[in-house]
């Protein structure tokens, strides 16, 4: 589990970590653990997915696919439109040589990881 490799404050105290996410209510998530190869956090408090969202990809698991779509996108350079395709993938993973991980944090907050190089644990 990564949870011990994140963090949750502010942006000034979180801003010496290179991979960080904003949550939508001011709060900053970090990873606070290796750089040994590159990294990306994407975070989200899980609440009501926008209407809009959810009548194009679902809403079942919305937050956790939104998040792994997001460090793909983080990860490989890819834009905000891809994200459109990497949410309607299973796992978005795989194909662009990603590993991820994605957990729960306490307050709601659904997390995901990603590492270029799979064969490093998290």
């Amino acid at each position: 589990m990564p949870g011990g490799r994140l963090r949750v404050g502010s942006d000034i105290e979180l801003a010496g970590y290179r991979a960080r996410s904003h949550l939508h209510d001011g709060r900053v998530l970090a990873w606070t653990g290796s750089y040994d190869v590159p990294v990306a956090i994407d975070g989200e408090v899980e609440r009501a997915v926008p209407a809009a969202l959810g009548r194009r990809f679902g809403t079942h698991r919305f937050w956790e696919r939104w998040t792994r779509a997001e460090c793909v996108a983080k990860l490989t350079g890819r834009g905000v439109v891809d994200l459109m395709n990497l949410m309607a993938a299973d796992d978005p993973g795989p194909d662009a040589g990603v590993r991820l991980t994605t957990a729960r944090l306490p307050g709601g907050i659904v997390v995901s990881i990603g590492r270029l190089d799979g064969a490093l644990s998290f």
